[in-house]
């Protein structure tokens, strides 16, 4: 009786200050902490962090049974929002504003950008103010990349001129002129490169797409690094406008679902500080790719085709994970407009040189070396090679159930598929995290919303049960009661 009471009070709490059931509530918490714990287990706890991954797997697979889909007459969440959701959503808008403002008032005061990622954007985009290529081979932008491979360059004839202090002024000196003279200093290519030293330098160019560095390339003129920061932090804002349309899109009409999931969006730890704080430029090939889901539900392939060709021109990966959603309105019009929006955008660079832009780009996810951010940097190369195998047959099961409607729920898939990418994958970042997370928090409100016999829907259309299907929910009611 006590137990029953205490149930009912903190199913009361809950729906008088979030709107939603206790169990949405925690299902939303518990997957947030859950990736949390990756901030504390980061370099050198690959291990950790593979648990950490394979114990939301095994969240998401329960997550797909519980709760049972049409189960209960009882809705998950109500049709408005409560004041303190609405309050916390302005809030957690205020901070993340508060978090932009600040990381780019300090670039402004140091003329630093944080985190690599952006430091070459910046590097690409004026290369290119230059008339240089930014994938050609020989260019010198990806700084991480030059310090990863000394051994491969000194196994090509490359080896070091340079170390200690001489080597970090020489970067400081290159990073601030794009002097030709240091660079040739830093790479020390043969006169005529050949087989090894010549692919080398075909990998330290830019590594993203070029949607990235022509809209970096618009700000470049103005010679203030702060700005990639701003574009990183309007693209992130830009992202969760986007992922509130589809939040509340697929939780209609039960809207206090959509508020306490986009608040749990605007907390992501994972977002805020790789996407705003920091430029880190999956944000781009994520915020093209949830234009490409929301067109997708809204039951627009053409626009949907042309976001997926944008976010693959942003980042080869998040971009090509949302590329069997071209196969969902079986018809070959949207692969059509896809291919040749995306070969549009890349021919220039293609013409340009071809190598360069094949290597850097869409090769060097597969060149990168494992890094103890992964399990797989502490497993025999056998095991891992079984796990990416065990991924590719798993990515190909789940999108195949989805596309040929054996499996209903489209965030789900999208949840489990972006998992199965980062568990095989040789190099776990915090900012691919997420690639998951966005969609995990989806596929909660995707569940508590089919939860519902009134509420319940299949694919992207709502059901109206009849009669006879309600009856038995209707006397389950009547018998707990």
């Amino acid at each position: 009786m006590e137990m029953g009471g205490k149930a009912r009070g903190l199913k009361d709490w809950s729906w008088r200050i979030l709107g939603c059931d206790p169990a949405f509530a925690f299902a939303l918490l518990a997957a947030q902490l859950w990736l949390g714990l990756l901030w504390f287990f980061y370099q050198g706890h690959g291990i950790a962090r593979g648990i950490i991954l394979g114990g939301l797997l095994l969240g998401l697979i329960a997550l797909r049974f519980r709760p049972p889909a049409a189960s209960t007459m009882e809705r998950a969440g109500a049709t408005t929002l409560t004041a303190v959701v609405r309050s916390l959503l302005i809030a957690a808008v205020l901070l993340d504003l508060g978090i932009m403002a600040d990381s780019g008032t300090y670039s402004l005061r140091t003329g630093k950008i944080p985190m690599d990622e952006g430091q070459t954007s910046w590097r690409a985009a004026r290369l290119l103010w230059r008339g240089e290529n930014p994938y050609g081979s020989g260019v010198l932008v990806d700084l991480g990349a030059y310090q990863s491979r000394a051994r491969q360059r000194e196994a090509a004839g490359m080896g070091a001129t340079l170390s200690g202090a001489k080597l970090r002024a020489a970067f400081a000196r290159y990073d601030a002129t794009l002097d030709a003279g240091t660079r040739r200093e830093l790479l020390s290519a043969p006169a005529k490169p050949a087989g090894a030293a010549a692919r080398e330098l075909l990998v330290y160019g830019y590594k993203y797409g070029p949607v990235i560095v022509l809209v970096t390339a618009l700000v470049a003129p103005f010679g203030v690094p702060a700005t990639v920061l701003f574009l990183n932090g309007l693209s992130c804002f830009a992202l969760y406008g986007v992922n509130w349309r589809i939040l509340s899109r697929i939780a209609t009409p039960q809207l206090s679902l959509a508020g306490a999931a986009m608040l749990a969006l605007l907390l992501d730890r994972h977002i805020t500080r790789n996407y705003i704080d920091r430029s880190a430029t999956d944000v781009w090939a994520l915020l093209f790719g949830s234009l490409a889901v929301l067109a997708c539900i809204s039951r627009k392939p053409l626009a949907m085709a042309a976001a997926i060709a944008l976010a693959v021109a942003s980042k080869s990966l998040p971009g090509l994970l949302f590329a069997p959603l071209l196969l969902k309105f079986r018809s070959p019009i949207p692969a059509l407009l896809f291919v040749g929006l995306t070969g549009a955008i890349y021919l220039p660079w293609l013409l340009w040189d071809p190598q360069g832009i094949w290597y850097n780009v869409f090769l060097w996810p597969f060149l990168m070396a494992r890094d103890y951010t992964s399990w797989e940097f502490f497993a025999p190369p056998a095991a891992a090679l079984a796990v990416q195998g065990v991924g590719a047959c798993a990515l190909a099961v789940l999108w195949l159930r989805y596309l040929l409607g054996r499996e209903t729920r489209l965030f789900w898939t999208l949840a489990v598929s972006n998992l199965v990418v980062l568990l095989a994958a040789g190099v776990l970042r915090n900012g691919y995290v997420p690639w998951v997370s966005l969609w995990v928090v989806a596929a909660i409100v995707e569940a508590f919303r089919d939860r519902s016999l009134v509420f319940s829907r299949r694919a992207e259309a709502p059901v109206v049960a009849s009669e006879r299907e309600m009856q038995p929910a209707r006397m389950a009611a009547a018998h707990n009661s």
